[in-house]
C-alpha cells in the first residue's frame, strides 16, 4: 500500500467518527455491533473503502443517513 492511501480524506469517516456524528446528530448512541449489523443488513451505507480492516465512510452519505432514518419505533411497514 502506498503512502498517501493510508490517509483518511477529509470527507472520511471511521467507524468512531461515524458513531460520534450520530450520537451528536441524534442524542442517541448506538454500539459498533449495532453498526455494523445495520451496514450488513443494508440498512445503513456501506464503507466507500478501507484502510487495511478498518472501515472509512463517506461524511456525505452518513449525515443523509441520519437525516432520512426513520425515528425509534417508527413503522417503515406503513411507508407509501
Amino acid at each position: 500500500m502506498r503512502i498517501h492511501e493510508a490517509v483518511m480524506a477529509a470527507d472520511e469517516l471511521s467507524l468512531a467518527d461515524v458513531l460520534a456524528v450520530i450520537e451528536r446528530r441524534t442524542g442517541k448512541a448506538i454500539t459498533s455491533s449495532t453498526w455494523r449489523s445495520y451496514v450488513a443488513r443494508g440498512q445503513a451505507p456501506k464503507p466507500t473503502r478501507r484502510i487495511g480492516n478498518a472501515p472509512l465512510y463517506s461524511r456525505d452519505d452518513i449525515e443523509q443517513w441520519i437525516t432520512d432514518r426513520p425515528g425509534s419505533g417508527a413503522r417503515t411497514d406503513l411507508r407509501g
